[in-house]
Order: C-alpha cells, then sequence, then structure tokens
C-alpha cells in the first residue's frame, strides 16, 4: 500500500466535485494507461460502476470498470478496478480529504494487498510513491486555479 499527502488550496467540496466526474480522471493518471471515461457519467453513490479507457503494453487497449467502494461526500471517495462483468480485482484507488486551512489536506492511496490476479501480480504496484504524489500534484493544479 502507497499512501500521500499534501495540502490543497481547494475546498473539499471543490476536491470532491472534481474526483466525482470520471472525465477528469485521465488528467490526474501518471501511469500512462488511463485514456479517458467510456461512459462519461458523474459518481452519485456507493457501489456505482463506471468505465475507463485503458491501454498498457500487457494488455494493450481495454476497459476497465471501476466499483465505488468508498463514497462520502466531501470527505472520500475509493474506487475498485475489474475487468468488465467481473467482480473487482482487488485494488482500490482512494483519496480522502479534510478541511486544513482555506483548502484541504488531500490524501491518495493505492493498497493492492487484496489483489486476486496472480497472472498480473508481478505488475504491481501499477505506480510508486513519485507516481502517486505526481498524481496529487496533478489533482492541486487542477482543483486550485
Amino acid at each position: 500500500m502507497i499512501e500521500v499527502s499534501r495540502i490543497v488550496a481547494a475546498t473539499p467540496e471543490t476536491v470532491f466535485g472534481f474526483l466525482v466526474r470520471p472525465d477528469n480522471h485521465h488528467l490526474l493518471d501518471t501511469s500512462g494507461m488511463v485514456q479517458g471515461s467510456a461512459d462519461h457519467v458523474t459518481l452519485t453513490e456507493l457501489g456505482q460502476v463506471f468505465t475507463m479507457n485503458m491501454h498498457n503494453a500487457f494488455k494493450g487497449d481495454h476497459t476497465v470498470e471501476n466499483h465505488v467502494v468508498v463514497f462520502e461526500p466531501h470527505r472520500a471517495i475509493g474506487w475498485a478496478p475489474a475487468s468488465p462483468g467481473n467482480p473487482p480485482a482487488g485494488h482500490v484507488w482512494l483519496w480522502r480529504m479534510a478541511p486544513a486551512g482555506s483548502g484541504s489536506l488531500v490524501t491518495h492511496v493505492y493498497d493492492w494487498r487484496k489483489f486476486t490476479h496472480l497472472d498480473m501480480i508481478d505488475k504491481l504496484p501499477v505506480i510508486g510513491p513519485d507516481g502517486l504524489q505526481e498524481s496529487l500534484d496533478r489533482l492541486a493544479l487542477a482543483v486550485s486555479g
């Protein structure tokens, strides 16, 4: 599991509002895999599934269904990726936010401790601490402007 945090010059409501729109997620990707939202939905509840277009060297172009596993408005949001039609593979992307002065303390977590696809376990973590921090920095830039 990797966890990084930083202060962001935006309210938790603004940060959460950015993250509930999967159309924004490619802006945060430091792996080069996220190509964009396939269904252009806004996340509104726990259990919702949204689909992203992806690309990587070992699977080529493909889609991933992301299951919303944490949904606490203005506090936390997280999703667990899955192959289409299958249950989540056991890794989770999580964002937590809390008020910090006029901005927010935002924490980004990538947790693969329950990953079940043994044929792909050697590909984890998808990004390391530096990539996760860069993703958080990209979020800060996107919501602070």
